[in-house]
């Protein structure tokens, strides 16, 4: 073999190992599965479709926007208001993506938060399929389909990093 033939055989080389390998890691003998995700909420699998209810479709399920669902406590002092008003701002910190993303408070927004929240109430059977703490954080796709869900005790900032995700990579509500 003469110096070409070696320099394309290395190229080709170069080309197809990475391809061999990671077809080799997905096979029944080694099928790889990374232990880190970058998501910081739970994801929901398989996922709860809201958008059946007549109710629930006009609120979450509109096909243009994502919904941040927040479980207002029955009890909201003065450390939840501060609360909700951080999780307000997380439609205003999306930028130019914010006419996308919607807010949606359980039962409602407290009085006194400067956001625009709109009010739902799940029907019983739904609520009981949510299983949604008070204080806790459900992302919702524009099709209504219940994706992620977050703690009661979780930072608003890791539900807008996940929301700014999947707004980047969605093409719903676009």
């Amino acid at each position: 073999m003469n110096r070409r033939q070696i320099q394309l055989l290395l190229i080709v080389a170069a080309f197809l190992l990475p391809a061999m390998v990671a077809l080799l890691l997905q096979t029944r003998w080694f099928h790889w599965d990374p232990q880190s995700t970058r998501n910081r909420g739970q994801l929901i699998e398989p996922v709860l479709a809201l958008g059946a209810e007549v109710t629930t479709a006009k609120v979450v399920a509109d096909g243009r926007r994502w919904s941040v669902l927040l479980r207002v406590p029955a009890n909201c002092d003065a450390g939840c208001m501060r609360r909700v008003a951080l999780f307000g701002r997380i439609r205003e910190a999306q930028g130019k993506e914010k006419d996308r993303v919607q807010m949606v408070a359980w039962p409602g927004a407290p009085g006194g938060t400067d956001a625009d929240w709109t009010p739902w109430q799940p029907t019983p059977d739904l609520a009981a399929r949510l299983a949604l703490a008070e204080g806790a954080v459900i992302l919702i796709d524009p099709l209504g389909n219940a994706m992620m869900r977050y703690g009661s005790d979780v930072d608003p900032t890791d539900v807008r990093k996940d929301l700014a995700h999947l707004l980047r990579w969605s093409k719903l509500g676009k």
